[in-house]
């Protein structure tokens, strides 16, 4: 618990000093246009005061921070609105991508790392490799790219973007999320079938399965009820580890497919210098995966009784 709220303290304070650090003046940007229009000096001076840009970083930090220790993440200083209700209205697409691609790419993974694990060194075997390899080399974005070149621009039978949530459409919603889905699955299967086909690879030549095949076990009951399962329980910890790094493909393929999710109100944020947003976004992302990792430690001791 206690390291979980340092790395939420160590991640806002970094973003803060990232944003406030980086040049431009945000009170420009947030008046627009009207900051080219003769004597609007005194309405800056009053914005800069507002937002407490002349103050030193550690006291603007402090005036952040807070508000945030007592549930408030405050208002957008662009909109107005509060950022929890922004962040509220831009999450569910991103939990359905990212919850979708989970679903679909755990099972496929198992098939494909058992079944190569089985018959290593045929053709088979280098083909899975051959193919999570790949899926590892293509940045995600760069699939997505081709997908929807091919199916929505050309083929022209899926939708090339927007999103459509489930309660009000739900085949608008599997037709808007069949491409972004596909896309990070695919970078998700490669990475869990090499885990997958290291770990029975290795439990293939141990002592207990050896053992399994002398009593006369079939060999299909040897490889996916003896090796398989217990090779599998690490895919949980695997899981959690890989989490950052599916948070951050997901941003990047919700721009792609224009699915209006947490990546989208991100990076629109942050060119729009709308602070109060960013740090929001960034440290519920940071929260989520801290109690989805911790939630992962106690199912990993639930599974494993070596660990507890």
């Amino acid at each position: 618990m206690a390291r979980g709220l340092l790395v939420v303290w160590w991640v806002s304070a970094l973003v803060f000093l990232a944003l406030r650090l980086t040049p431009g003046n945000p009170a420009l940007l947030l008046l627009g246009p009207e900051a080219r229009r003769p004597g609007v000096a005194h309405q800056l001076v009053l914005l800069e005061r507002q937002l407490g840009l002349g103050r030193p970083i550690p006291v603007q930090y402090w005036l952040w921070l807070k508000p945030l220790l007592e549930g408030k993440f405050g208002n957008s200083d662009l909109s107005g609105r509060p950022v929890v209700s922004l962040i509220g209205g831009a999450a569910p697409p991103t939990l359905w991508l990212i919850g979708l691609s989970v679903l679909l790419s755990v099972p496929i993974a198992i098939g494909l790392g058992v079944v190569a694990a089985r018959f290593r060194s045929s053709v088979l075997d280098r083909g899975v490799r051959f193919v999570s390899t790949l899926g590892l080399a293509v940045p995600p974005f760069w699939l997505g790219l081709l997908l929807l070149l091919g199916l929505a621009v050309d083929a022209a039978v899926l939708p090339a973007n927007g999103y459509v949530s489930p309660l009000t459409n739900f085949g608008g919603f599997i037709t808007h999320m069949v491409m972004p889905v596909t896309t990070l699955t695919l970078y998700l299967v490669a990475v869990l079938t090499r885990f997958v086909y290291s770990e029975v690879t290795e439990s293939l030549a141990a002592d207990y399965v050896r053992t399994a095949r002398a009593m006369g076990l079939s060999e299909m009951k040897v490889v996916f009820w003896n090796a398989a399962r217990n090779a599998l329980i690490p895919m949980v910890s695997i899981l959690a580890a890989s989490l950052g790094p599916l948070v951050g493909g997901a941003v990047l393929v919700e721009q792609v497919f224009g699915l209006g999710g947490l990546g989208e109100l991100l990076l629109n944020s942050v060119v729009d210098r709308d602070y109060a947003v960013v740090q929001g976004i960034v440290i519920f992302l940071t929260i989520g995966i801290i109690v989805l990792q911790g939630l992962a430690d106690v199912l990993y001791r639930r599974l494993d009784p070596r660990v507890r």
